[in-house]
């Protein structure tokens, strides 16, 4: 250990610690993945019955959120009446 220089050194055990950590962190992302989630069957009872009760009946007749869609500007059919008194001069 004496012939080999202080930076070297430093750098060698710098390098074995970044290992180690990355090393630490494989492991445990591994350890933490999560498992396939299982599925619930849904049979014949009590149980059943109280499933297809909270089961959201207007599921399928919910109306069209999207405003992309819908026409919010409740002027729309009204003309600008300061339209033609200001002119863009860089057109």
């Amino acid at each position: 250990m004496n012939n080999i220089p202080k930076p070297v050194l430093i750098g060698i055990i710098a390098v074995l610690i970044i290992a180690a950590g990355l090393g630490f962190w494989y492991w445990q992302s591994r350890k933490a993945a999560p498992e396939e989630p299982a599925v619930a069957e849904v049979k014949d009872g009590l149980g059943a019955q109280a499933f297809n009760k909270t089961q959201n009946p207007l599921a399928n007749e919910l109306p069209e959120t999207n405003p992309f869609q819908v026409n919010t500007n409740p002027f729309k059919a009204q003309t600008n009446p300061f339209n033609k008194v200001n002119k863009n001069p860089f057109k």
